[in-house]
């Protein structure tokens, strides 16, 4: 049971943790890497729709994210109205076009040839719902 003792009259909760042996660190890390080691970055998104509340949660959890003064210096913006979408998807095309056409050194777009990715992102309109995280200043 957490208990929650009051500092300077504050609420603090203690923080627990979970310990474990050399051998386990180990081989956590390890199969920590191997999960981690299938991420790819992805142009490929459904057009499925995804009910606001996984939306949401997903949100509420970015936002306990721990920073510093447990100020949460951002802000999320969720867009699911087609038009903004599109709107979005138009802007950030024209920036993508400038990289691979003047920005980019030509190791970088030699690079990405076999990604066969290129400054077109009309997944920015397939996707149900676009997050946007903001920096609060």
């Amino acid at each position: 049971m957490t208990t929650i003792k009051l500092i300077d009259g504050f609420p603090f909760t203690a923080y627990s943790k979970e310990t474990f042996t050399p051998e386990e660190m180990i081989d956590k890390s390890r199969e920590f890497y191997n999960w981690m080691d299938k991420r790819r970055t992805v142009r490929d998104f459904s057009d499925k729709p995804v009910p606001k509340e996984v939306i949401e949660k997903i949100i509420l959890t970015a936002s306990t994210a721990p920073s510093g003064a447990h100020k949460q210096p951002w802000a999320f913006c969720v867009v699911s109205n087609p038009g903004i979408k599109k709107q979005i998807r138009e802007e950030a095309e024209k920036e993508e076009f400038e990289s691979y056409n003047s920005r980019m050194p030509e190791e970088w777009l030699k690079d990405l040839r076999p990604l066969q990715t290129d400054w077109r992102k009309e997944f920015l309109e397939i996707a149900p719902y676009l997050i946007i995280v903001f920096k609060k200043s």
